[in-house]
């Protein structure tokens, strides 16, 4: 039975576990803006060098994908434990590696404690606080995480120029340090846990499917859907993901259950935040890139240029979980939704420069701070109680998912530019030309997203005033 009133212990708690999530994120921003360093540094391209980020990013789609399962066998607090301790080795390798291959594997480790962490948080928020304080806590939680990007592009560009890019990572450090001291004292179990057998085969085709779907992306911008290699893992991907639902249906206790698909108001909102996320992560990649190599400015200005977006986020987050309280899911997602189809339209259309790349960033991050955490609240509310586990789950490993395709395709967009430049000139060209057709895609998906989410509030069942 859940208490009306949150406890600070609780409130403590999902502190503790948004600050392992707000690290993950902002070392991912903050690489970000480094990305042209790193490719001169470890001598690689700049579809390679996103897998730092990408690949992370898929890793822990892989591991939020096991959250239904780790929840029934493991107790909350020994899995933030376990998934802490993973994420500061991880860091710990990245603070002195030299090398490109070491870098990788520092960031993936990074995946696992994040694929653990994401999920355990809304876990917490859904299982713990009653819905009538659902909308501010996931605001709250939104609002630790959103804090990442607001700062680590900043965070990143400043020690990245002036210190180099390993003290990003001794910086983290002692935050991921206090993170586990603040959750070892307050992260609390409610729930009776049920062991149950680990469904691996299911694990294994989703996983197929996440992988297959990253490499489709990143090699069909790169080198053409016609090839042997992307025409495979096309196959792969659809082998993967309809082999799963084939599997579910044969089995008890199926990892991810499909029948939450049945709910209309869950495949439109999930949908319309795979789409979102999609479109945000492409900014995220292209803004730091082009303002290096087209505009001429350092890493830190770069860093500089997403701050006000991000920040713009992070205070909307919370404000907008307050309305969703008070009025409801329609208010701050509509708002929301016109706010990114603004900010989109003007970053595809208007003349690319320092000004009007931080302008319409900021109306895009604005808008998705009333967006994305009133956009699950209110999908994962339309689901029973039984299934909202798994909703989380599924929302957790499609926006993770979803942003490292976001990133392949901007970074294989601009790649395929920047392939055909003979020169320093020529690598500008192409690069403007890239970025330029990434923020028209853009267009196109936000568009499409809209339509998803105005469809999900269209067949929710509950108040949407």
């Amino acid at each position: 039975m859940q208490s009306e009133k949150l406890s600070l212990r609780l409130v403590f708690s999902v502190l503790a576990i948004g600050i392992l999530g707000f690290t993950d994120i902002m070392l991912e921003t903050a690489l970000n803006v480094s990305f042209p360093i790193l490719m001169t540094e470890f001598n690689v391209t700049s579809n390679v060098v996103q897998w730092l980020t990408s690949g992370v990013i898929l890793l822990t789609s892989m591991v939020v994908i096991l959250s239904p399962w780790l929840k029934k066998n493991f107790t909350n607090r020994s899995q933030f434990i376990t998934a802490t301790i993973i994420s500061l080795i991880g860091v710990l390798i990245n603070a002195i590696s030299g090398d490109f291959g070491w870098t990788l594997f520092g960031r993936l480790l990074q995946g696992i404690g994040g694929g653990v962490g994401f999920p355990l948080m809304y876990n917490v928020i859904f299982e713990q606080v009653p819905e009538k304080k659902r909308g501010t806590m996931v605001g709250l939680g939104s609002l630790i995480i959103s804090f990442a990007p607001a700062i680590g592009p900043a965070f990143g560009g400043f020690l990245t120029q002036n210190y180099g890019w390993h003290m990003v990572f001794w910086v983290v450090l002692p935050i991921q340090l206090f993170s586990l001291v603040l959750g070892w004292w307050t992260i609390q179990q409610v729930a009776p846990l049920k062991k149950e057998k680990l469904d691996l085969i299911g694990w294994l085709l989703l996983s197929i499917f996440f992988v297959a779907g990253i490499s489709v992306i990143e090699r069909t911008s790169t080198h053409g859907l016609i090839n042997t290699l992307s025409l495979s893992m096309i196959v792969a991907m659809i082998v993967g993901l309809v082999g799963y639902l084939f599997h579910a249906k044969r089995i008890a206790n199926p990892l991810i259950n499909p029948a939450i698909f049945k709910y209309k108001t869950f495949r439109f909102g999930m949908a319309a935040s795979f789409t979102t996320q999609v479109v945000n992560l492409t900014f995220n990649y292209a803004v730091p890139m082009v303002l290096q190599i087209v505009l001429l400015q350092n890493s830190q200005v770069a860093g500089l240029a997403l701050l006000p977006g991000a920040l713009g986020y992070a205070l909307m987050a919370i404000l907008s979980g307050r309305l969703y309280d008070r009025f409801g899911a329609r208010v701050p997602i509509i708002t929301g939704l016109i706010l990114m189809l603004i900010g989109t339209v003007l970053m595809a259309f208007l003349p690319i420069s320092l000004t009007w790349l931080t302008l319409g960033f900021m109306v895009i991050q604005i808008g998705a701070g009333f967006w994305f955490g009133n956009n699950m609240t209110f999908t994962i509310s339309q689901v029973p109680v039984n299934f909202q586990s798994a909703g989380n789950s599924i929302f957790s490993a499609t926006n993770n998912y979803s942003a490292a395709i976001g990133i392949a395709l901007a970074a294989g967009i601009i790649a395929t530019f920047q392939k055909h430049a003979d020169d320093a000139r020529d690598l500008v060209v192409a690069t403007h030309s890239g970025t330029i057709w990434t923020f028209r895609v853009d267009v196109v998906l936000i568009v499409l997203s809209a339509i998803l989410s105005l469809s999900a509030l269209h067949f929710g069942r509950k108040r949407l005033y």
